[in-house]
């Protein structure tokens, strides 16, 4: 009885997260960049709780500038990118395109 509540429980929770080691960069890199897209993306999309000055997330996970965003960038991927949407939690959930343009960004180190 316990087995079984176990796979139950495990199967509830979905398939893993994809991480960011098994994204590549294309192999032409990117044409995305901190000013042409991170930055924007992260002032709309995480900033309101992932800012110095906002009050959602933990001081450990700020996304003020490029290194901060780059030190967590395999946490942002499993948690924001392509396929993975656990963040940002709410309605205005970034659309595929911006997660998948989030996804190329990473994988290619964020320039």
């Amino acid at each position: 009885m316990r087995a079984a509540l176990v796979l139950v429980l495990v199967a509830a929770c979905g398939p893993a997260p994809l991480e960011l080691a098994d994204m590549p960069c294309p192999p032409a890199g990117t044409q995305l960049t901190y000013a042409s897209f991170g930055q924007a993306f992260f002032a709309e999309r995480c900033n309101a709780c992932h800012a110095s000055a906002a009050n959602g997330a933990p001081a450990a996970y700020r996304f003020d500038t490029l290194d901060e965003v780059r030190t967590h960038r395999a946490r942002i991927f499993v948690r924001a990118a392509g396929p993975n949407d656990s963040m940002p939690p709410g309605p205005d959930d970034p659309p595929a395109d911006e997660r998948d343009a989030l996804a190329e960004w990473l994988a290619c180190g964020a320039p």
